[in-house]
């Protein structure tokens, strides 16, 4: 224990540790060297706008952007071209490394299926307004005769009926039957009402 108390204190100790501290500090450079290189530090791009560009164009546009990109998801949207951006991420004009995915949406062909609501037996008021909440397009309305007034009697969709629960597109026109009750009135005469 006392040599080693003694070679603690001695040249040699001194000159060792001096020269692994030399070589952690040189390891530690290059390192810090190679990290900045591999990510780029320091070097951005800027985020293009991808919005309104048809899936199609996507390899041209990025050519000289400094950026890739990757499809992520398709959204259906009744108001929009198919098969354009619509949204994505990271937003336009952001500072990203080079060669950064940007993830994009675009909008699809095909619009999804939806249960259809049971609008049978609820006020025109109501029937138009569920229509509209599950993204249905209102149809032809047409007053027949039936049991109540402002009913819907009948839901149809491509002049077919629909029973509530089958599986419609989004955006398809509902047509719908309302009931209209036909009053009769009794001929009045004069002398009744004295």
């Amino acid at each position: 224990m006392r040599d080693f108390f003694f070679y603690l204190k001695s040249w040699l100790f001194f000159k060792h540790l001096a020269i692994a501290l030399i070589c952690l500090v040189f390891v530690l450079w290059g390192l810090i060297k190679l990290l900045d290189n591999y990510t780029q530090h320091g070097e951005t791009a800027d985020v293009p706008d991808f919005n309104g560009i048809p899936i199609s164009e996507l390899e041209d546009f990025v050519k000289d952007k400094n950026v890739r990109y990757s499809i992520i998801d398709s959204l259906y949207d009744a108001k929009q071209k198919t098969g354009i951006v619509i949204k994505q991420d990271p937003e336009a004009k952001t500072l990203v490394k080079h060669n950064r995915i940007i993830y994009l949406y675009v909008t699809s062909s095909q619009a999804p299926q939806i249960a259809m609501p049971k609008l049978i037996d609820r006020s025109e008021r109501q029937a138009l307004f569920m229509i509209e909440n599950y993204d249905l397009k209102i149809g032809r309305i047409t007053e027949v005769p039936g049991n109540c007034k402002g009913c819907v009697l009948k839901q149809l969709n491509n002049g077919k009926e629909i029973a509530p629960g089958m599986l419609v597109k989004k955006g398809s026109k509902i047509d719908l039957y309302i009931g209209k009750r036909e009053v009769e009135y009794e001929p009045i005469e004069i002398d009744d009402l004295k």
